[in-house]
């Protein structure tokens, strides 16, 4: 477990709320098929920051990378998880969704 520090919660949070609108269908293949019909995201609550299951380590570089549980509108968190690297310069890149 490691919490996500404050400066980078709003790009994340940005990147997750994409990917649960369904904006980013290259990464829904997990989510399309969770379970017998599919799962259906949520807003990710404020829980994902310091989750037990929150992953974040940074580089000497500083770019940083982890993993982060997913909410659903049945599990709070799912088998869903999202990985994730930041640039140096605070940009989010969502690599992943898939089950854990």
């Amino acid at each position: 477990m490691a919490e996500i520090p404050a400066r980078h919660r709003p790009a994340l949070r940005a990147a997750l709320d994409d990917v649960a609108a369904r904006m980013r269908p290259d990464l829904l293949t997990w989510v399309r098929q969770y379970g017998e019909s599919g799962a259906q995201l949520v807003v990710q609550p404020e829980d994902i920051w310091a989750h037990r299951w929150t992953d974040y380590a940074e580089r000497p570089d500083g770019t940083a990378y982890g993993s982060i549980p997913i909410w659903t509108i049945t599990e709070s968190p799912s088998d869903l998880s999202a990985e994730f690297e930041i640039a140096a310069d605070g940009r989010v890149e969502l690599t992943n969704v898939h089950v854990l």
